[in-house]
């Protein structure tokens, strides 16, 4: 591509396009590798998704923990604002599974404790990410995790402020309370998590449909499957553990993602027995509509 200058950046490549923006790899003036999220020409004319962008970038900025991306400014320039952020060379887990499921396999449970952290931390800042999913997941080489894309998330004053039903997320990973446009709290991010552990641990998700409006109403009114129908040789705690996570009622979760944490810790010193366990690979193909989510 041509050569670019964002306000004192120089842009290299595209690393992706979002729904509602572009993330570009670029240098800053010291010539420090960063990423840059601009709003899209076509969503710029938008004030509410412009105020929306900028959410993300104040909220996100907001936060300092070692799994969760960092931003370091936002820039409000005519007519596509951007924000900046650490160049994070890696992967996203949903990539990383099907393409590197060995590789991930060996450290699925030190991933799966990097993202609880990452959200226990912003629990106890009083927000929800409310999009946890394998694509908002980085990994790198090293693995090294960051949890990323905050543009659903929500404060304890939004939640406040909150006076109709807002329903918003990805299909395939919504608590039934979200999908419902409820109250929501941690236990509502812990159900994606359940989720996301649910896929990791078996190669496929809790429900198996082709169809976007077929996910919601299993995650309201279907049970999942144990994780021994897929993988015999999970033990029955760890089965259990995880369709806790995934229970239709709040309350009949963990408490908190501390918890949550302090039970991970046993299966992380159990590492050499899980690396020995076999995965049977699934057939199921992730439908496209049923991934996509908000934006990028």
């Amino acid at each position: 591509m041509a050569s670019v200058q964002l306000k004192g950046y120089h842009v290299l490549d595209k690393i992706k396009d979002g729904t509602v923006g572009t993330v570009w790899r670029a240098l800053n003036s010291a010539g420090s590798p960063k990423a840059i999220k601009q709003l899209s020409l076509k969503h710029a004319s938008d004030s509410g998704l412009v105020r929306k962008f900028k959410k993300e970038a104040t909220l996100t900025r907001s936060l300092s923990h070692p799994n969760i991306i960092k931003v370091y400014e936002y820039v409000p320039l005519e007519p596509q604002p951007f924000f900046v952020m650490e160049y994070f060379e890696s992967q996203n887990l949903k990539y990383a599974m099907a393409h590197h499921p060995k590789w991930i396999h060996k450290r699925e449970f030190q991933i799966l404790m990097a993202i609880a952290d990452a959200l226990a931390y912003v629990h106890e800042h009083d927000i929800l990410h409310k999009d946890v999913k394998p694509e908002n997941v980085l990994v790198s080489a090293s693995g090294d995790v960051r949890l990323i894309d905050f543009s659903l998330a929500s404060t304890k004053w939004d939640r406040m402020l909150q006076f109709r039903k807002k329903v918003e997320g990805t299909p395939m990973y919504m608590a039934p309370e979200q999908i419902r446009g409820e109250k929501c709290d941690a236990r509502t991010d812990m159900y994606s998590f359940g989720v996301l552990m649910y896929e990791l641990l078996t190669k496929r998700p809790p429900f198996a449909v082709q169809d976007a409006a077929k996910f919601l109403d299993k995650h309201l009114r279907e049970k999942p499957q144990t994780l021994r129908a897929h993988v015999p040789t999970i033990s029955p705690e760890l089965d259990a553990f995880v369709l806790r996570l995934l229970n239709k009622a709040p309350d009949a979760r963990y408490s908190d993602m501390r918890t949550v944490m302090q039970e991970l810790s046993r299966w992380i010193k159990q590492e050499t027995v899980i690396r020995l366990r076999q995965v049977k690979h699934a057939a199921f193909e992730y439908p496209q509509q049923a991934t996509s989510s908000a934006p990028a």
